[in-house]
């Protein structure tokens, strides 16, 4: 999968915008679509937080 990285905002939390971002996908709202997009480090920390969660819910191998 290639990336595109775009200088815009970040929807993520840190609010920093003019920055590099990527798009993550449509946010939708009563009806309305927004595009979300989120800088590397907040993208980092998402990942993570997604990697965590994976990792509790692995099923044990027997």
């Amino acid at each position: 999968m290639q990336e595109h990285w775009v200088t815009g905002d970040c929807w993520l939390g840190c609010e920093r915008t003019g920055v590099p971002v990527i798009w993550l996908g449509p946010l939708q709202w009563d009806g309305q679509h927004a595009p979300v997009h989120a800088c590397e480090p907040c993208l980092d920390r998402l990942k993570a937080q997604a990697l965590a969660y994976f990792m509790q819910r692995r099923p044990v191998a027997v």
